[in-house]
Protein backbone atom coordinates (compact mmCIF):
# COMPACT_ATOMS: atom_id res chain seq x y z
CA UNK A 1 0.00 0.00 0.00
CA UNK A 2 1.36 3.31 -1.28
CA UNK A 3 0.14 5.57 2.25
CA UNK A 4 3.00 6.92 4.18
CA UNK A 5 1.63 8.60 7.27
CA UNK A 6 4.93 10.14 8.80
CA UNK A 7 3.83 13.35 9.81
CA UNK A 8 6.61 16.11 9.76
CA UNK A 9 4.02 18.94 9.88
CA UNK A 10 2.10 17.14 12.77
CA UNK A 11 5.54 17.38 14.76
CA UNK A 12 6.49 20.75 13.88
CA UNK A 13 3.26 22.76 13.46
CA UNK A 14 1.30 22.51 16.88
CA UNK A 15 -0.58 25.76 15.92
CA UNK A 16 -3.73 25.15 18.23
CA UNK A 17 -4.15 23.29 21.56
CA UNK A 18 -7.28 22.99 23.50
CA UNK A 19 -8.27 20.87 26.95
CA UNK A 20 -10.80 19.10 24.82
CA UNK A 21 -12.95 17.92 27.84
CA UNK A 22 -13.38 21.16 29.22
CA UNK A 23 -17.49 21.62 29.81
CA UNK A 24 -18.00 18.10 28.06
CA UNK A 25 -19.83 15.44 29.46
CA UNK A 26 -17.86 12.45 31.52
CA UNK A 27 -15.95 10.69 29.72
CA UNK A 28 -16.32 7.68 31.29
CA UNK A 29 -20.13 8.01 30.38
CA UNK A 30 -20.75 6.30 27.00
CA UNK A 31 -23.26 7.77 24.60
CA UNK A 32 -26.12 7.29 22.62
CA UNK A 33 -26.35 7.52 18.68
CA UNK A 34 -26.26 11.06 17.75
CA UNK A 35 -29.16 12.79 15.91
CA UNK A 36 -27.27 15.92 15.76
CA UNK A 37 -23.26 17.17 14.92
CA UNK A 38 -22.07 19.45 17.60
CA UNK A 39 -22.55 21.90 15.60
CA UNK A 40 -25.97 21.35 15.44
CA UNK A 41 -26.50 19.83 12.04
CA UNK A 42 -29.37 16.66 11.39
CA UNK A 43 -27.54 13.64 11.33
CA UNK A 44 -28.81 10.36 9.81
CA UNK A 45 -26.79 6.91 11.05
CA UNK A 46 -25.59 5.05 8.16
CA UNK A 47 -22.97 2.31 10.00
CA UNK A 48 -22.74 1.68 13.50
CA UNK A 49 -20.42 -0.99 15.66
CA UNK A 50 -20.80 -1.51 19.18
CA UNK A 51 -18.49 -4.37 19.05
CA UNK A 52 -20.76 -6.59 21.13
CA UNK A 53 -19.56 -8.92 18.56
CA UNK A 54 -16.03 -8.92 16.48
CA UNK A 55 -17.19 -9.03 12.64
CA UNK A 56 -13.94 -9.47 10.68
CA UNK A 57 -13.97 -9.79 7.54
CA UNK A 58 -13.40 -13.14 5.50
CA UNK A 59 -14.43 -14.88 2.56
CA UNK A 60 -16.36 -12.16 1.72
CA UNK A 61 -18.13 -11.99 4.22
CA UNK A 62 -18.48 -9.53 7.61
CA UNK A 63 -17.45 -5.87 9.01
CA UNK A 64 -14.09 -5.39 9.05
CA UNK A 65 -10.68 -6.23 7.58
CA UNK A 66 -7.45 -7.09 9.13
CA UNK A 67 -5.19 -6.44 7.04
CA UNK A 68 -4.18 -3.16 4.84
CA UNK A 69 -6.23 -2.55 1.03
CA UNK A 70 -7.44 -6.06 -0.96
CA UNK A 71 -5.61 -8.59 -1.84
CA UNK A 72 -5.64 -11.77 -0.11
CA UNK A 73 -3.62 -10.52 3.28
CA UNK A 74 -0.90 -13.10 3.05
CA UNK A 75 2.34 -10.75 2.32
CA UNK A 76 3.54 -8.94 4.77
CA UNK A 77 3.42 -5.87 2.51
CA UNK A 78 -0.26 -6.17 2.92
CA UNK A 79 0.23 -5.80 6.78
CA UNK A 80 2.61 -3.18 7.50
CA UNK A 81 3.14 0.12 5.97
CA UNK A 82 6.45 0.53 4.71
CA UNK A 83 7.01 3.84 3.76
CA UNK A 84 6.45 4.88 7.66
CA UNK A 85 9.40 2.27 8.43
CA UNK A 86 6.86 0.89 11.07
CA UNK A 87 8.07 -2.16 12.91
CA UNK A 88 4.89 -4.07 13.45
CA UNK A 89 2.96 -6.64 11.25
CA UNK A 90 -0.99 -6.51 11.52
CA UNK A 91 -1.96 -10.36 12.45
CA UNK A 92 -5.29 -12.60 13.00
CA UNK A 93 -5.39 -16.06 13.15
CA UNK A 94 -5.97 -16.68 9.88
CA UNK A 95 -2.73 -15.40 8.62
CA UNK A 96 -0.88 -17.91 7.05
CA UNK A 97 2.06 -16.63 5.20
CA UNK A 98 3.58 -19.67 4.66
CA UNK A 99 0.09 -22.11 3.80
CA UNK A 100 -0.34 -22.17 7.65
CA UNK A 101 -1.93 -20.48 10.15
CA UNK A 102 0.20 -18.59 12.92
CA UNK A 103 -3.05 -18.39 15.05
CA UNK A 104 -1.84 -15.28 16.26
CA UNK A 105 -4.95 -12.96 17.58
CA UNK A 106 -4.45 -9.54 18.78
CA UNK A 107 -8.11 -8.52 18.92
CA UNK A 108 -10.40 -9.44 21.93
CA UNK A 109 -14.10 -8.49 23.26
CA UNK A 110 -14.32 -7.46 27.12
CA UNK A 111 -18.23 -5.93 28.12
CA UNK A 112 -18.96 -4.71 24.42
CA UNK A 113 -15.12 -3.36 23.44
CA UNK A 114 -13.00 -4.09 21.20
CA UNK A 115 -9.55 -4.20 22.52
CA UNK A 116 -6.20 -4.51 19.95
CA UNK A 117 -3.48 -5.49 21.09
CA UNK A 118 0.16 -4.51 20.41
CA UNK A 119 3.46 -6.43 21.58
CA UNK A 120 6.76 -7.82 20.57
CA UNK A 121 6.63 -10.72 18.77
CA UNK A 122 6.48 -14.95 20.04
CA UNK A 123 10.33 -15.65 18.88
CA UNK A 124 8.49 -18.66 17.18
CA UNK A 125 7.56 -16.46 14.37
CA UNK A 126 10.19 -14.10 14.06
CA UNK A 127 11.30 -15.58 10.31
CA UNK A 128 7.76 -14.99 8.51
CA UNK A 129 7.65 -10.67 10.08
CA UNK A 130 10.47 -10.37 7.53
CA UNK A 131 12.82 -8.60 10.10
CA UNK A 132 9.95 -7.13 12.10
CA UNK A 133 9.77 -7.37 16.01
CA UNK A 134 6.47 -6.88 16.74
CA UNK A 135 2.98 -7.81 16.23
CA UNK A 136 -0.62 -5.90 16.28
CA UNK A 137 -3.94 -5.45 14.70
CA UNK A 138 -5.95 -2.99 12.68
CA UNK A 139 -9.87 -2.66 11.74
CA UNK A 140 -10.57 -1.93 8.18
CA UNK A 141 -13.91 -1.09 7.19
CA UNK A 142 -12.71 -1.67 3.07
CA UNK A 143 -14.50 -3.04 1.15
CA UNK A 144 -17.96 -3.36 3.83
CA UNK A 145 -18.36 0.92 4.21
CA UNK A 146 -17.60 3.87 2.46
CA UNK A 147 -19.08 7.24 2.67
CA UNK A 148 -18.63 10.87 0.56
CA UNK A 149 -18.89 13.47 3.25
CA UNK A 150 -20.54 12.73 7.31
CA UNK A 151 -19.81 12.85 10.62
CA UNK A 152 -17.79 9.85 11.82
CA UNK A 153 -16.56 9.10 15.37
CA UNK A 154 -15.08 6.31 17.68
CA UNK A 155 -15.25 6.49 21.50
CA UNK A 156 -12.00 4.51 22.35
CA UNK A 157 -8.98 4.41 25.46
CA UNK A 158 -5.84 5.01 23.94
CA UNK A 159 -2.46 3.20 24.68
CA UNK A 160 0.51 4.75 26.18
CA UNK A 161 4.34 3.81 25.49
CA UNK A 162 7.49 4.80 23.99
CA UNK A 163 7.03 4.22 19.79
CA UNK A 164 3.22 3.17 20.13
CA UNK A 165 1.41 5.39 17.63
CA UNK A 166 -2.49 4.13 18.08
CA UNK A 167 -4.86 6.24 15.29
CA UNK A 168 -8.42 6.54 13.63
CA UNK A 169 -8.31 7.35 10.20
CA UNK A 170 -10.05 7.73 6.89
CA UNK A 171 -8.58 6.51 3.41
CA UNK A 172 -10.37 7.02 -0.37
CA UNK A 173 -12.17 4.04 -1.28
CA UNK A 174 -10.09 4.44 -4.92
CA UNK A 175 -6.92 3.82 -3.08
CA UNK A 176 -5.55 6.52 -4.30
CA UNK A 177 -3.37 8.97 -1.48
CA UNK A 178 -3.55 11.26 -0.58
CA UNK A 179 -6.22 12.69 0.67
CA UNK A 180 -6.49 10.79 4.37
CA UNK A 181 -7.95 12.13 6.87
CA UNK A 182 -6.43 11.76 10.15
CA UNK A 183 -9.44 12.19 12.93
CA UNK A 184 -6.99 10.88 15.55
CA UNK A 185 -3.88 9.96 16.19
CA UNK A 186 -1.44 9.33 19.45
CA UNK A 187 2.72 8.92 19.58
CA UNK A 188 3.36 7.32 22.48
CA UNK A 189 1.46 9.96 25.12
CA UNK A 190 -2.71 9.83 25.14
CA UNK A 191 -2.36 13.29 26.54
CA UNK A 192 -1.92 14.63 22.93
CA UNK A 193 -3.58 13.33 19.86
CA UNK A 194 -3.11 14.97 16.46
CA UNK A 195 -5.33 16.07 14.29
CA UNK A 196 -4.10 16.00 10.53
CA UNK A 197 -5.59 15.63 6.28
CA UNK A 198 -3.54 15.20 3.86
CA UNK A 199 -3.48 16.04 0.45
CA UNK A 200 -2.16 16.39 -2.96
CA UNK A 201 -3.10 20.15 -3.55
CA UNK A 202 -2.77 21.39 0.54
CA UNK A 203 0.09 21.10 2.59
CA UNK A 204 -0.60 18.82 5.63
CA UNK A 205 -1.13 21.18 8.94
CA UNK A 206 -0.93 18.85 11.90
CA UNK A 207 -2.43 20.20 14.86
CA UNK A 208 -2.08 19.07 18.62
CA UNK A 209 -4.69 18.67 20.93
CA UNK A 210 -4.14 18.29 24.88
CA UNK A 211 -6.52 15.87 26.72
CA UNK A 212 -7.83 15.98 29.78
CA UNK A 213 -7.52 12.66 31.77
CA UNK A 214 -5.94 10.86 29.23
CA UNK A 215 -6.11 7.36 30.26
CA UNK A 216 -10.05 7.24 30.33
CA UNK A 217 -12.64 6.57 27.08
CA UNK A 218 -13.01 10.01 25.11
CA UNK A 219 -14.58 10.33 21.69
CA UNK A 220 -13.02 11.63 18.45
CA UNK A 221 -14.87 12.54 15.38
CA UNK A 222 -14.79 14.40 12.04
CA UNK A 223 -16.88 16.01 10.43
CA UNK A 224 -16.53 16.47 6.75
CA UNK A 225 -18.37 18.00 3.85
CA UNK A 226 -17.93 19.62 0.55
CA UNK A 227 -16.96 22.99 2.64
CA UNK A 228 -14.81 22.20 5.39
CA UNK A 229 -13.47 19.28 8.11
CA UNK A 230 -14.32 19.83 11.58
CA UNK A 231 -12.68 17.66 13.95
CA UNK A 232 -14.25 17.03 17.48
CA UNK A 233 -13.43 15.66 21.07
CA UNK A 234 -15.56 14.70 23.49
CA UNK A 235 -18.52 17.33 21.41
CA UNK A 236 -16.25 20.02 21.69
CA UNK A 237 -14.45 21.53 18.39
CA UNK A 238 -10.91 21.41 18.26
CA UNK A 239 -9.43 22.06 14.83
CA UNK A 240 -11.14 23.50 11.34
CA UNK A 241 -10.00 23.37 8.03
CA UNK A 242 -11.36 24.08 4.57
CA UNK A 243 -11.71 20.92 2.28
CA UNK A 244 -9.25 20.34 0.29
CA UNK A 245 -10.16 20.44 -3.69
CA UNK A 246 -8.89 15.95 -4.16
CA UNK A 247 -10.96 15.39 -0.96
CA UNK A 248 -14.29 14.56 -2.68
CA UNK A 249 -15.15 10.83 -2.70
CA UNK A 250 -15.80 8.07 -0.49
CA UNK A 251 -13.48 7.14 1.73
CA UNK A 252 -14.11 4.18 4.23
CA UNK A 253 -12.48 3.96 8.40
CA UNK A 254 -9.28 2.37 9.99
CA UNK A 255 -8.50 1.96 13.59
CA UNK A 256 -4.98 0.41 14.34
CA UNK A 257 -1.79 0.61 16.60
CA UNK A 258 0.97 1.17 14.86
CA UNK A 259 4.57 0.62 16.20
CA UNK A 260 8.06 2.45 15.73
CA UNK A 261 8.59 4.71 12.64
CA UNK A 262 10.22 7.87 12.49
CA UNK A 263 7.74 10.06 14.32
CA UNK A 264 6.84 8.01 16.70
CA UNK A 265 10.25 6.13 17.15
CA UNK A 266 10.96 2.53 18.69
CA UNK A 267 9.95 1.31 21.43
CA UNK A 268 12.52 0.71 24.24
CA UNK A 269 12.88 -1.13 27.73
CA UNK A 270 10.70 1.83 28.86
CA UNK A 271 7.33 0.61 26.78
CA UNK A 272 4.51 -1.36 28.60
CA UNK A 273 3.48 -4.49 26.93
CA UNK A 274 1.03 -5.23 25.55
CA UNK A 275 -0.25 -1.56 24.42
CA UNK A 276 -3.74 -1.89 24.43
CA UNK A 277 -6.34 0.51 22.51
CA UNK A 278 -9.95 -0.45 24.04
CA UNK A 279 -12.95 0.61 21.35
CA UNK A 280 -16.38 1.51 22.93
CA UNK A 281 -17.88 1.70 19.04
CA UNK A 282 -16.93 3.54 16.03
CA UNK A 283 -20.19 4.91 14.07
CA UNK A 284 -20.55 7.00 11.07
CA UNK A 285 -23.21 9.45 9.50
CA UNK A 286 -25.04 11.52 6.75
CA UNK A 287 -26.12 14.88 7.30
CA UNK A 288 -29.59 15.04 7.31
CA UNK A 289 -29.75 18.03 4.90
Amino acid sequence: MGVSRFHPAAVAALGLALCACQGAPPAAAATAPLAHAPDGRPLTMTFDDEFDSFRRFAHGQGVWRTYLRGGDGMLVTERTLTGNKELQVYVDPDWAPEGRPLGLNPFSLHDGELEIRAEPAPPSVAAQLEGRRYISGMISSQPAFSQTYGYFEMRARLPRGKGVWPAFWLLPADFDWPPEIDVMESVGDPSKVYATAHSKVAKAEGTEIQISDPDAFHTYAVAWDKDQIVWFVDGREAKRQPTPPDMHKPMYLLANIALGGDWAGAPDASTPWPARMSIDYIRAYRFAR
